[in-house]
């Protein structure tokens, strides 16, 4: 939902944001990652490059992964690494589709999802006679810069193959996210289960949250929720980082509509971010604005140093950052049927490359008057 024209950046209030560049892959034309300041500028872009998800690394390099669905099975999905002038740098092609996500770790390691298809003696597990012929299953794999594996997981090892949406048809987990998690008060409180390089993953197909226990690989962490019936098609949760507001929290953006009739949700057409105590599983705090934001498919969200959080309504072609208070203090947006990859804010001073550009000018944007940039529904729940 685009709430002001025209296009480009259309909300900007430079004293309430947390200003730096902003990243994301653009799929219209000639697809692209592009790198803008606040007020919609682009200050670099690398293309062509079709990326499920780009990343800018503090090296100035970018990070891509090019599969998308389990509809490009058999065809190109691998992760490449570019340099701040568009050189392919480095490049992994994993056994089956790389997609959807990946994420440069600490050790200078690599951790991505891939798909395969399910071995014929698991699929003898399978109760419905009609799922037995082709199950698509999801691997996480950390690879080294030398691309040795290091570290996988399979799916179909640790969940049960009965579990499944039955209109997701073969794609049984379409695993959107995978990230490590990082040091935080949980496990200092002596939690084993947030163990700081434990793996999120986020099986779409399965409107679940899991977590990993990377040295067991069995899943120690499992969240469904049951805001307005629960996740529904989720995409993008991680913990936010020590330092950040919110710190130990785990948010996500819940598209509440991808795997199920939207007839059989209590509010259908709607969208919300969630920040969920992990330890408690309760909702710390959320965003929503009814019908006027919504994305069936894709998105991400973002927690800001300074408490803001940057949310990616792909379907609706927009980006923009809203304070814990619901008020969108920026926008961005792009022209419709065209979907914006997930966004990454990072600071001026982030790499090299972007602190040599120096800092731009942050010159305000106000929509036309009459225009509400601040949700209507309240945004701090006691509880869920």
């Amino acid at each position: 939902m685009i709430t002001v024209y025209p296009l480009g950046t259309t909300i900007y209030i430079p004293e309430k944001c947390f200003n730096g560049y902003t990243v994301f892959s653009y799929e219209v034309g000639i697809p692209a990652v592009r790198i803008i300041d606040m007020n919609g500028n682009v200050v670099n872009e690398i293309s062509p490059v079709r990326a499920a998800r780009a990343k800018l690394l503090k090296n100035g390099n970018i990070l891509t992964v090019s599969g998308m669905a389990w509809s490009s099975w058999r065809k190109e999905g691998d992760v490449r690494e570019y340099d701040w002038n568009g050189n392919l740098v480095w490049r992994y092609k994993p056994p089956g589709l790389a997609h959807h996500d990946v994420e440069r770790l600490e050790n200078g390691n690599t951790l991505l999802v891939y798909q395969e298809k399910v071995p014929k003696e698991y699929l003898k597990k399978v109760k419905d006679p009609k799922r037995r012929t082709t199950i698509l299953s999801d691997v996480i794999l950390e690879v080294t810069p030398e691309k040795e594996i290091v570290w996988e997981w399979h799916g179909y090892e640790h969940l049960d193959l009965n579990w499944y949406n039955p209109l997701c048809g073969i794609d049984w987990m379409h695993t959107n996210t995978v990230r490590a998690l990082p040091e935080n008060r949980h496990y200092d409180a002596g939690d084993e289960r947030f163990k700081p390089g434990n793996i999120i993953i986020s099986p779409r197909s399965l409107d679940t949250i899991l977590i990993i226990d990377k040295k067991t690989k069995e899943i120690v962490w499992k969240y469904r929720g049951n805001y307005n019936g629960g996740l529904q098609g989720q995409h993008d949760p991680y913990m936010i980082e020590k330092g950040i507001p919110g710190a130990g929290n785990i948010l996500v953006f819940d598209n509440g509509s991808s795997t199920v009739p939207l007839t059989s949700l209590k509010h259908p057409g709607e969208s919300y971010v969630l920040e969920i105590d992990p330890s408690t599983k309760g909702i710390v705090w959320k965003y929503e604005n009814g019908e006027k934001f919504f994305s069936k498919f894709r998105g991400s969200v973002q927690r800001l140093p300074n408490g803001n959080t940057l949310i990616c309504e792909a379907d609706g072609c927009r980006i923009f950052e809203v304070t814990m208070e619901g008020e969108i203090v920026w926008e961005y947006t792009i022209p419709y049927p065209h979907r914006i990859g997930r966004a990454q804010r990072v600071p001026y001073d982030h790499c090299p490359q972007t602190e040599a550009l120096g800092r731009p000018k942050e010159k305000p944007v106000l929509p036309p008057p009459g225009i509400l940039t601040k949700t209507l529904i309240p945004t701090r729940p006691t509880s869920q």
